[in-house]
């Protein structure tokens, strides 16, 4: 797990538990400030279509383009921008809108807040400079919860350009790489994530209105009981990374010769009735990039099971997946005993299958990505895990090109070729004093890029 920063202003209890030795279980406690195992309301699902988009899409990746497709994208809006994210925590994303709102662009933001460091601030000074900021329905609401996590990245910009994406505005996620794609001496690596902007009216409708219904369930909500929360978190770090990305990735834009059809996947409506169908239908490979997997989750042995049952005794199919960070001893033995548990009942194992994020040229893995047969993308916010399927709110969008499935292959292949092929033997994990900070080789990281949701 990230290392927790002792100094003045860390809760007591914190500090005496990294003391007795007990740091998981504090750690645990710190990256989730709010507690996820909450009562659901009923929920009922939406009805899902397809969407023919004529126009085009525009495929990027962090840490390499995010930020410049982003920016470029926000500052030409004209009249509002939407969005529903799960973290918000880059004070700079914030300017961006607060720069849009004097153009007189109006702002809607639905956020799913932890209480992370920053994040009710940036909130809040959103809403004092004008924009309409709505609590996510989830168990973070202090009126209702129909959703465990809000956990969707979705970007509606002038009710037409759409960015789905697998990254929180969380500094990691969305690192100020201000040229696009450019390794120059200014270049910030950060953690590896994936997203697409799509020009569509019509899917620009759907999604703006799958946000604002999920907004008018919080807004219709009677006043809750005040809940009690924790304590504002400690200060968080990471080893900085000592390398950049073997290669740096610009974006790309497609303009689409003929009509694409794009499928919308959303938790919990039809994630489970879309995916495990997708994979099902490989015939070559499937390639996956993904935070973790929790292959004893029922759902996420389902997906595991499509590829299986997609790749039968074809000795030649290619299944290769990349995994996120380790964090700690604790999470090492976890995530054997997964490896164990996939290896036997998939016949995937570490190396050959599975890799892990090469570390010392990325924060972290935080992506969502799945490419099968070198054709069909699925560009998502939903981890492997059974609440992201059925519980949480997320987004994706899943859909056969060629070019945005090479563009993400290629970074696909860059990030695999120096993946970790095997796990270590220990991980060194604990607190980091404000004298450690000051010799350097840390990034200060957001706990919600960390959260198992």
């Amino acid at each position: 797990m990230p290392f927790i920063v002792e100094k003045k202003g860390v809760p007591q209890g914190v500090i005496e538990s990294l003391a007795a030795g007990t740091r998981e279980e504090s750690l645990e406690g710190t990256l989730e400030m709010v507690p996820r195992n909450c009562h659901l309301e009923e929920y009922d699902k939406v009805k899902v279509p397809d969407f023919t988009i004529k126009g085009q899409i525009t495929a990027y990746a962090s840490p390499d383009s995010t930020f410049a497709v982003t920016k470029e994208l926000l500052d030409s809006a004209t009249k509002t921008i939407l969005i529903g994210i799960y973290d918000f925590t880059a004070d700079y994303m914030a300017d961006l809108l607060k720069d849009a709102m004097t153009r007189g662009v109006k702002v809607t933001l639905m956020l799913d807040t932890d209480h992370v460091k920053g994040e009710d601030e940036i909130f809040e000074s959103l809403a004092e400079n004008g924009a309409d900021c709505v609590p996510a329905p989830s168990c973070a609401s202090k009126k209702v919860h129909y959703f465990r996590s809000s956990h969707e990245k979705v970007i509606v910009i002038d009710g037409e350009i759409c960015l789905i994406q697998s990254g929180n505005y969380s500094k990691n996620s969305i690192p100020m790489n201000v040229e696009d794609g450019v390794d120059d001496k200014h270049f910030r690596t950060g953690n590896r994530d994936m997203g697409v902007a799509v020009h569509s009216k019509t899917l620009a409708a759907f999604l703006t209105k799958i946000l604002k219904s999920d907004m008018k369930l919080e807004l219709d909500a009677p006043e809750g009981l005040a809940r009690a929360f924790a304590a504002a978190p400690p200060m968080l770090v990471e080893a900085a990374p000592s390398r950049r990305p073997a290669k740096i990735f610009p974006s790309k834009t497609f303009k689409l010769a003929n009509p694409l059809d794009v499928q919308p996947v959303l938790s919990p409506d039809n994630y489970m009735d879309v995916v495990p169908a997708a994979l099902r239908k490989a015939k070559s490979s499937v390639l996956i990039q993904q935070q973790y997997i929790h292959s004893a989750d029922e759902p996420v042995a389902e997906l595991l099971q499509a590829i299986a049952d997609a790749r039968g005794d074809n000795e030649d199919f290619d299944v290769r997946i990349l995994l996120g960070k380790l964090f700690d001893d604790k999470a090492l033995k976890k995530e054997k005993d997964n490896l164990k548990n996939i290896a036997a009942k998939y016949d995937l194992k570490i190396n050959r299958n599975i890799r892990y994020v090469d570390t010392t040229r990325f924060v972290h893995c935080h992506n969502k990505l799945i490419i099968i047969d070198g054709k069909t993308v699925f560009v998502s916010s939903q981890n492997w895990s059974r609440a992201a399927v059925l519980d949480n709110r997320e987004a994706g969008l899943l859909f056969d090109h060629k070019g945005v499935a090479s563009y993400f292959t290629d970074i696909f292949e860059a990030d695999w070729e120096v993946g970790q092929k095997k796990l270590p033997p220990h991980i060194k994990s604990g607190g980091a004093t404000p004298e450690m900070l000051r010799r350097g080789g840390f990034v200060e990281v957001s706990a919600a890029d960390y959260q198992e949701l």
